[in-house]
């Protein structure tokens, strides 16, 4: 009896144990690459963003700025499964020579196992080739390009303008600072916000340029010139390669590849810059009882170039490190022993936005140590202090954040970024 229950008992393990073998392996769960590059981006943004900010506090407190990057990553993902069968069984009879009476109870498990990994290597920014760019003015250009994009005026204006300077015939000039930790520092917003309503902002202008003058002819074997190297015929030494400034496509002295000849003398051709200059509207009077004729986006070459009776207005543009610097500035008056929080009230061009919330046109909001509030960003500093980004009520915090990383990605030019691996974290 022993034997035949035991063979019936073994044979229904053996068959539910390959039934849930084959439902094992045809169990539709795989690695969802979907969620694992999801996860990564969302850690790569927290990153990003405290990279960010933890820059932005050390500059507040005068120390050097540290940047790293992550240029490559690789992840893997497995599934494992593992079917199992637990039965409890009863009813001896005769003691160790007695049968199995009965099952009384069976219970079939399948464990399932998920887990992914991700190497990373981080790479330092702190070079040669990265400092160059970080250290150099931001191109006009690049103002452009956040003013189109209907950035406030004055968020842009402000990161990127170092200092106003006005500047009178008699070569007196007034300098505002725009520093929030200096007592001058109303009077820069002040002068900004009246530029603003003048209508300040960055333009494509068209001015026009002189050609320099041909180089004179040299005498070649035979009586030729290399400017009429054969008789009847027009010789120019750009020919081979386009774009001399003596001849060729897109030179100054035009000519389909040289053919035609040059003049002596610079000619004046127009070309086409970015300018930070003002557009007329309705103040346009004043600006003209203020200042130059040049100061216009549309000032023809001759009044931008002459000198007149009236001040002439120079700003400093920043580079992306003293950006950062200034970032730092925000935040120590925020923290310093009378708290000042920068605000930058929408100009005639600004759209409202967040209404009704609580600072909101604050140019920069860090909070410290203020407790289990979500934020947008956190770091903690080497003095043990937290500084966040508050999730809500932040003002103009994400867009400044977000304006920064770009111009961080401008400066992450070829061979600023070492070549992977760096340093493999695992």
């Amino acid at each position: 009896m022993l034997n035949k229950y035991t063979r019936k008992l073994r044979k229904f393990l053996l068959g539910f144990s390959a039934i849930g073998v084959l439902t094992s392996c045809t169990t539709p769960v795989t690695p969802d690459f979907t969620e694992m590059s999801a996860n990564y981006a969302g850690i790569l943004e927290q990153y990003q963003l405290n990279s960010i900010l933890i820059n932005i506090i050390r500059a507040s407190s005068e120390r050097p700025l540290s940047f790293l990057d992550i240029p490559s990553i690789n992840g893997s993902g497995n599934v494992t499964t593992s079917p199992s069968l637990n039965a409890s069984l009863n009813g001896l009879i005769g003691g160790v020579a007695g049968g199995v009476t009965g099952i009384n109870s069976i219970s079939p498990s399948l464990s399932l196992s998920f887990g992914n990994s991700f190497n990373f290597s981080q790479s330092s920014l702190d070079n040669a080739t990265f400092l160059r760019g970080f250290l150099s003015p931001i191109p006009v250009e690049t103002a452009k390009f956040f003013i189109s994009d209907n950035l406030p005026r004055e968020v842009m204006f402000s990161l990127i303008i170092a200092a106003i300077e006005i500047k009178q015939p008699d070569g007196k000039s007034v300098k505002y600072i725009n520093n929030p930790l200096l007592p001058e520092y109303p009077e820069f917003k002040a002068e900004l916000y009246k530029l603003l309503s003048y209508g300040l902002t960055v333009d494509q202008v068209q001015e026009e340029a002189t050609k320099p003058p041909m180089p004179p002819a040299r005498s070649l074997p035979g009586g030729r010139t290399p400017n009429n190297p054969m008789p009847g015929g027009g010789y120019n030494p750009s020919f081979p390669g386009m774009g001399s400034p003596y001849g060729g496509m897109g030179s100054p002295y035009g000519g389909m590849g040289g053919f035609g000849g040059g003049s002596m003398y610079g000619q004046p051709y127009p070309h086409t810059q970015y300018k930070v200059c003002v557009d007329e509207n309705k103040f346009a009077n004043f600006v003209k009882q203020e200042f130059s004729p040049g100061i216009f986006c549309r000032a023809s070459a001759e009044s931008s170039n002459k000198k007149g009776s009236k001040a002439e207005l120079i700003l400093t543009m920043r580079s992306t490190h003293s950006v950062f610097e200034f970032l730092g500035q925000v935040v120590a008056a925020q923290n310093q022993a009378v708290p000042y929080l920068v605000t930058l009230p929408p100009s005639d061009s600004t759209r409202p936005r967040k209404a009704g919330q609580e600072n909101q046109y604050a140019l920069l909001v860090v909070n410290k140590n203020l407790g289990n509030t979500k934020s947008f960003a956190s770091v903690k500093n080497l003095d043990g202090d937290i500084y966040s980004v508050p999730a809500e009520n932040n003002g103009y915090s994400p867009m400044v954040i977000r304006i920064i990383s770009q111009l961080l990605s401008l400066n992450k030019i070829p061979g600023s970024i070492p070549s992977s691996p760096g340093i493999l974290l695992r």
